[in-house]
């Protein structure tokens, strides 16, 4: 089975650099993307806002409930990425392996969700089904991008390594990134492999 996705959340900035704004307007949201394959469910970033928005959102856009998803990936470990994952308590977890080391060295900033960490898998010792990792750092040491093959060609889910249509555009990081230089290396290298790329905080785009 050639992997089925679809947008669950469609994620937004709280301050956008590229529409004047000076200071948070919104809350932040991630954008959320399911991956479907024969045997696998996966959830990519569950920055759901509560649990009733995780069950709702599932059950609209693709009629599941949240016990349903086997498989959760994180391309990150920023808070509005991983905020839901308590939610699936009885999914995999999986992260990059470098991902996990940087976290478990900063988790003091996320404490609500730092519990959680114990239970996330090096995403190295685990294959996806149909689902390529692309080591893409630079918004954290240890960011990810999974690329997949459909009909609709080459996705990849980019999370903050496109942050949203502009950046990409402009190839801007947006001065968010720990490593601003491997940051746009790591646009360019989504850019050369991706015909669609569903960013960290917008809707997907066509390339």
């Amino acid at each position: 089975m050639v992997p089925h996705w679809r947008i669950i959340q469609i994620g937004c900035l709280s301050q956008n650099s590229f529409w004047s704004e000076e200071t948070p307007q919104r809350p932040q949201l991630c954008t959320i993307t399911l991956i479907e394959t024969d045997r696998r469910r996966m959830l990519v970033d569950p920055g759901f806002e509560s649990l009733e928005s995780a069950r709702t959102l599932l059950d609209r856009r693709a009629g599941l409930q949240v016990e349903d998803i086997d498989t959760v990936l994180l391309t990150h470990f920023h808070a509005s990425h991983a905020r839901g994952l308590g939610y699936f308590e009885n999914a995999t977890r999986l992260m990059s392996r470098t991902e996990i080391h940087r976290a478990q060295k900063n988790s003091h900033s996320l404490e609500t969700i730092a519990h959680w960490l114990n239970s996330i898998d090096p995403i190295e010792e685990h294959s996806p089904e149909g689902v390529e990792v692309i080591q893409t750092p630079g918004h954290t040491h240890g960011s990810a991008s999974f690329l997949f093959e459909t009909r609709d060609g080459m996705v990849v889910v980019a999370g903050d390594a496109v942050l949203t249509f502009d950046h990409f555009d402009a190839r801007d990081p947006d001065g968010r990134a720990e490593d601003e230089y491997a940051a746009r290396r790591a646009i360019d290298q989504i850019a050369k492999v991706g015909d669609v790329v569903i960013p960290g905080h917008d809707n997907y785009f066509v390339i």
